[in-house]
């Protein structure tokens, strides 16, 4: 079981790709913050990808972790010593507390903060590139995924972007 942020949750979604998450980890994990953000706030905003994360949950494959309390109060800290925001200090420290060894995260501060804590941070396109390279999407599919993703606004710069399809083409 792996601990993830709201971006690839909510990315991933957007692209109609949230199976990705299953089909690799087969279970995910986040902690209470990321799911109000993912499912509470984006219903509020009648975001379609909030009920699509919703039913993950229903379904039983993405669950919520609880922090202990010494964690909940270690995330306030974060917050402030780091500049992260709370669903990322709250899924870093549910992934140390876990004993996990990688966390999904995208934005690049919250991955730094991860690292620091001895993690290995994974993201949105590592899930297209691994899904694309065992064989679960095809190449034609991966790089559709990337343009379906800039198109969903999804933070990405041209060069990781370029570099994204050469793996692809590669594989």
């Amino acid at each position: 079981m792996v601990v993830s942020d709201a971006t690839p949750l909510i990315y991933l979604a957007r692209i109609g790709r949230i199976q990705l998450l299953k089909s690799i980890f087969q279970r995910i994990q986040v902690p209470n913050e990321v799911k109000v953000e993912v499912v509470g706030r984006g219903k509020e905003k009648n975001y379609p990808d909030a009920y699509v994360i919703e039913e993950a949950f229903n379904e039983g494959w993405i669950t919520l972790g609880s922090l202990t309390r010494k964690n909940e109060k270690k995330a306030s800290i974060l917050i402030e010593a780091a500049g992260i925001d709370l669903g990322e200090a709250e899924a870093i420290l549910l992934a140390r507390q876990k004993g996990e060894e990688n966390i999904l995260i995208d934005q690049a501060h919250a991955r730094t903060v991860a690292r620091q804590f001895g993690l290995k941070s994974k993201g949105t396109l590592y899930m297209i590139l691994v899904s694309a390279r065992r064989g679960i999407l095809s190449k034609e599919d991966a790089k559709e995924d990337l343009s379906r993703l800039v198109e969903a606004n999804f933070r990405i710069s041209t060069k990781v972007y370029d570099t994204a399809l050469k793996i692809i083409e590669k594989l």
